[in-house]
């Protein structure tokens, strides 16, 4: 019998069609991955982490041991202030002889109510522990020299952070820790330095001459001129005092200079290598310094760190941007911060927790 033969087979073949339950199932994985990466950043950024680090100083005096500070910084008027008992969580039990705040904690929102109540919160946790806080970035202006409707000098922020008990840090601050000083000061006073014609007690005879200048043409009694004559007279006044306070430092006492961006370790090695060998107020002679600024990266990915940062480029590394370095026998901490900065162009935080940092200092070497 002859093969029959098929009659279609000069039609045109229709392509099979693929079934849509894999594009389906595709795109699921994908919205999974996508939501369960929100979610899991989002509780991420809800919680704050406590580290820990030990600064260690070779030859330290003994009565400086286990001297310990809280340092915080970048909450950028975050919500994450008003946790209370999250706070109160993460810090029970345990001991600090000083909190430093290192900047942009209002932020350029300038709300400042969640600033004074984690001030509010770390007063109730460890009442008598004072708290320093400087001037970030991206803060409002901490000292108005500009007509402003107030006849003081510092600005609302400011005043706010102090009337809750907390110092703002823009001259040298002693505190007696056992027998011996602990001094908290604003890194530019460093960078000014102190000599008879010039640095500290150069820019006080700077600046009493031109209060007695404004004086003598009556600027303080003027609108604009007496907004300007105020805030010149706070400077002079924060000045006088620094010199009055380095004056009293004493060998072996820590000192602990506080700015909000990291100093980078060419402008350390220089400062240390200008600094008077005969001075104690000096680079060469400090014990720490804090800082704060890149939030930690704010983008970051597992294994690789940071993501971008403005200043420094696409995926920089944890050095000189979070965590403790050391350059020229200087710690410089970095805070990994609390919220985001507005400076980078990718915001919030991405699987980067919220952190404080214990920091204690010995004379112990591993």
């Amino acid at each position: 019998m002859g093969r029959k033969k098929n009659s279609y087979i000069f039609m045109e073949q229709k392509p099979k069609r693929r079934a849509p339950g894999c594009l389906i199932l595709l795109l699921a994985v994908v919205f999974a991955i996508v939501a369960l990466s929100i979610i899991s950043n989002s509780l991420l950024n809800q919680r704050i982490h406590l580290n820990t680090e030990k600064v260690r100083i070779m030859g330290m005096d003994s009565g400086n041991e286990n001297v310990t500070i809280l340092h915080i910084s970048d909450l950028h008027g975050g919500d994450i202030g008003f946790k209370t008992e999250q706070w109160e969580e993460l810090l029970y039990g345990k001991g600090f002889t000083a909190v430093v705040m290192s900047g942009d904690m209002v932020g350029a929102g300038g709300d400042y109510a969640p600033l004074v109540s984690l001030i509010r919160t770390l007063k109730q946790i460890k009442d008598g522990v004072p708290i320093y806080f400087i001037a970030g970035d991206e803060d409002p202006v901490a000292v108005n020299s500009a007509l402003h409707g107030s006849p003081e000098p510092l600005a609302e922020w400011v005043r706010a952070a102090q009337a809750e008990g907390a110092v703002y840090l823009d001259r040298a601050v002693g505190q007696q820790v056992g027998k011996k000083t602990v001094w908290f000061v604003p890194e530019n006073l460093y960078s000014i330095g102190l000599t008879d014609d010039a640095g500290i007690k150069g820019m006080v005879s700077t600046l009493t001459r031109q209060k007695a200048d404004m004086e003598a043409s009556g600027k303080q009694y003027e609108a604009e001129g007496g907004a300007s004559y105020r805030a010149l007279s706070y400077r002079l006044e924060a000045f006088e005092e620094s010199a009055e306070a380095i004056a009293q430092m004493k060998a072996g006492d820590l000192q602990i200079a506080v700015i909000h961006v990291p100093l980078q370790a060419d402008y350390v090695r220089q400062m240390t290598e200008w600094a008077d060998t005969d001075e104690l107020f000096s680079y060469r002679n400090l014990s720490l310094v804090l800082s704060g600024h890149y939030c930690g990266g704010q983008w970051r990915l597992f294994g690789l760190g940071p993501v971008y940062v403005p200043e420094r480029g696409w995926f920089p590394g944890d050095d000189g941007i979070v965590g403790m370095m050391r350059i020229n026998n200087i710690s410089q901490y970095i805070s990994g911060g609390l919220a985001a900065s507005g400076v980078n162009p990718m915001p919030m935080r991405l699987f980067n927790v919220p952190s404080v940092t214990l920091l204690s200092f010995t004379a112990k070497l591993e």
